[in-house]
């Protein structure tokens, strides 16, 4: 199994100029803080950055906030950043891009999937098989204030985006269905596939040479024009509705491309200005004078820090401004990307429309073809088929019975009854070690037992937290994918009494998987020594300070400009 690490966040909002600095230890990192000083959208932001959907307030949404993450799997470091909806990961030694994404579900997860080895293959709400985005690689470890203490595998939004999510995913992620497990029924599906194509060809074809041999000469097809009347009138009809629509695309990407051409023209003035005023700065620091004598007049100036320093902060402004108009000319293209395809598509379907009508519907004259081959020629280049497709579907069944085998070894009883064995024994000696006795074995005899249905008021939370951190041992334990850091928030719910909340934080300090990164947050600390680093918040509505944005700015630019900058 890999693991996976996070090392440091930087967050950033360049529009309330405001940012923020988090180093995390590997082991264990105590987010402390009372209400409202921004633990939990700290704990967000982390999840926010690799693509996942955690639930955020709506005031990080509007303070447009850019964040960095620096981890690494396995010891390899990497960085990734998000702003707005793309997303670039950098190698982590040297800061290099190694590739930048728009889309999550199409781009993304496809990457994250070879990254962090995670690679199910799961049906959608629209029935198709897909890898999951990475909310669903990250949900069994990330505990929320906001869902997690009444309702297991329910803490990021858009989880419906997966049929049956979270009965597919105890099963992946407690090693039940391995990585292998997913790939070979992937292969095993396309066999399936490739033999009802196979036998439905096959029936078509022995249908033929049946009704061959029975009135093969009496073949005669006649096709009387006036049946097509309405059809003609339907398609002549479509045909007006989709030339309009045509005219409207026209006129929309003549508006778009005037848009285009005024962002190009004033990034152009931009990229002109910051060239100027690097000219300025290097001119004024290396060539000129500290005291220049006016030519005209006379006078005197002195070449001060001051104008080095402010020939230099427009040259920040003139990039940052980059930045923007880059961002405004990637949205443009991709409408205009959008409304073309739309274009092309409706002039693909006029042009149908406008061929099948300028078609003769004349006599359909099938009998010629079939002089041109004879009889007994083209009887037997369907026999000849016929005796092809046998071979192909015997070499596919005999393919498809071996992957079933495997299948079926790769999520063998034998193997389900280990883990599920350890999963009850485990679970069990927690509850246990939480005080809550009021839950039967029968209560999680499954692995898709939902453990919250057995529990009511404040020993609820705690029989979750049992079922938690047996999951975390089954995971550490059986999985197959990337071992990613466990995240808690607020574990003290329901009013717990100073004994349970004891026994609660005493718990989750001792019971962290070995070889594991927790990242905790806690309005208190309750006497407990967590044996981590602590990192106190302590000013309201406020998790991103004014004092750290200028070096946080200056240092998450590069990443800016790669992402941005070199998009066109």
């Amino acid at each position: 199994m890999q693991s996976f690490f996070i090392s440091e966040m930087l967050l950033l909002s360049q529009k309330e100029k405001k940012a923020k600095r988090v180093i995390f230890d590997l082991r264990r990192t105590i987010i402390l803080g009372k209400n409202h000083t921004g633990k939990s959208s700290l704990i967000k932001s982390i999840y926010w950055a690799f693509g996942a959907e955690p639930i955020l307030h709506p005031n990080f949404k509007k303070a447009l906030v850019i964040v960095l993450i620096r981890f690494n799997i396995n010891g390899i470091k990497y960085e990734i950043l998000r702003d707005g909806n793309r997303y670039s990961v950098f190698d982590g030694n040297n800061g290099s891009l190694i590739a930048t994404f728009n889309s999550v579900a199409r781009e993304l997860a496809p990457y994250f999937s070879e990254l962090f080895n995670f690679k199910p293959l799961l049906q959608n709400n629209i029935n198709e098989f897909v890898i999951p985005p990475p909310t669903f690689l990250f949900l069994p470890f990330y505990i929320d204030q906001d869902n997690s203490w009444t309702k297991s595998w329910y803490s990021f939004n858009r989880l419906q985006y997966i049929k049956e999510y979270r009965s597919e995913l105890v099963l992946y992620h407690s090693g039940t269905r391995p990585n292998e497990y997913y790939q070979t029924k992937k292969e095993l599906e396309g066999y399936v596939n490739r033999i009802n194509e196979l036998e439905k060809e096959r029936k078509v074809t022995e249908s033929i040479i049946k009704q061959m041999q029975k009135d093969f000469l009496q073949l005669s097809f006649n096709i009387n024009i006036e049946i097509f009347k309405d059809e003609i009138k339907d398609l002549l009809v479509e045909c007006e509705v989709l030339k309009k629509t045509e005219e409207d695309l026209k006129y929309t990407l003549r508006d778009l491309y005037t848009v285009k051409a005024s962002v190009e023209s004033q990034l152009e003035i931009v990229k002109q200005a910051l060239n100027e005023s690097k000219k300025d700065l290097d001119f004024i620091s290396h060539d000129l004078p500290f005291h220049v004598d006016c030519p005209t007049c006379g006078a005197q100036y002195e070449n001060s820090f001051a104008e080095r320093f402010a020939i230099a902060d427009d040259a920040e402004r003139c990039r940052e401004l980059m930045i923007e108009l880059t961002k405004d000319q990637y949205t443009i293209n991709k409408k205009i990307e959008e409304e073309n395809l739309a274009f092309i598509n409706t002039s693909a379907q006029t042009k149908v429309i406008e061929t099948i009508l300028e078609q003769k519907k004349g006599e359909l004259k099938f009998k010629d073809v079939i002089d041109n081959f004879g009889k007994n020629e083209l009887k037997s280049v369907f026999i000849n088929r016929i005796n092809s497709l046998n071979e192909e579907l015997f070499e596919n069944a005999t393919k498809h019975k071996e992957l079933s085998g495997i299948l079926k070894a790769l999520e063998g009883k034998d193997r389900k009854e280990e883990i599920v064995y350890y999963y009850r024994s485990t679970l069990s000696k927690f509850l246990r070690q939480l005080d809550v006795h009021s839950i039967g074995e029968e209560s999680y005899k499954t692995l898709n037992n939902v453990i919250e249905n057995a529990e009511t008021g404040s020993s609820r939370p705690r029989a979750l937290i049992a079922y938690y951190f047996t999951f975390f041992y089954v995971m550490a334990k059986y999985s197959t994918s990337t071992f990613c850091p466990i995240i808690i928030d607020s574990p003290n719910q329901q009013d717990q009494d100073v004994e349970h909340i004891d026994e609660i934080l005493k718990f989750i300090s001792k019971m962290q998987p070995d070889n594991s990164q927790m990242i905790l947050g806690v309005a208190e600390l309750y006497d407990m020594d967590f044996n981590g680093k602590i990192i106190e918040l302590k000013e309201k509505y406020s998790l991103l300070q004014k004092d750290e944005y200028e070096d946080i700015n200056k240092e998450m630019s590069p990443y800016l400009e790669s992402t941005w900058l070199r998009l066109f």
